[in-house]
């Protein structure tokens, strides 16, 4: 069974501990939530496994499931560089700074009715 928006979002509420903050399909689990880093990939990885679907494979890792491009990001690092020094030492290495792509709730909701159809079916998707 397709997991609702209602589902999801009942879940990130248990999650996260936000009893007040309104959550919808267009809150931003970063910029609205507060959910980075760690905590995201975690996130992920429960409600993945609470809805028994699969959202990251070991060739793709979650690229296919949201669309990334090369170089982008869901979340951004809970890294601290307090003056620039990684950022610069990148950029004289010709290293591109990482993209982060917010994750609305609406679009998590989305990618895990996409999974539970395709679950069971074996496709292969390329690689981003």
């Amino acid at each position: 069974m397709e997991p609702t928006l209602s589902q999801v979002i009942d879940f990130i509420r248990e999650f996260t501990g936000h009893r007040r903050i309104p959550i919808h399909e267009h809150s931003w689990l970063e910029a609205d939530l507060g959910v980075t880093g760690d905590e995201g990939v975690d996130l992920l990885e429960e409600i993945a496994q609470a809805f028994d679907v699969q959202l990251y494979t070991e060739e793709e890792g979650y690229c296919n499931t949201f669309s990334l491009g090369e170089n982008e990001y869901l979340f951004h690092s809970e890294g601290l560089d307090l003056f620039g020094i990684f950022r610069f030492i990148n950029w004289l290495r010709g290293i591109p700074e990482p993209v982060v792509r917010d994750l609305p709730v609406g679009q998590l909701h989305r990618a895990l009715v996409e999974a539970t159809r395709h679950k069971g079916k074996g496709s292969k998707n390329a690689a981003c």
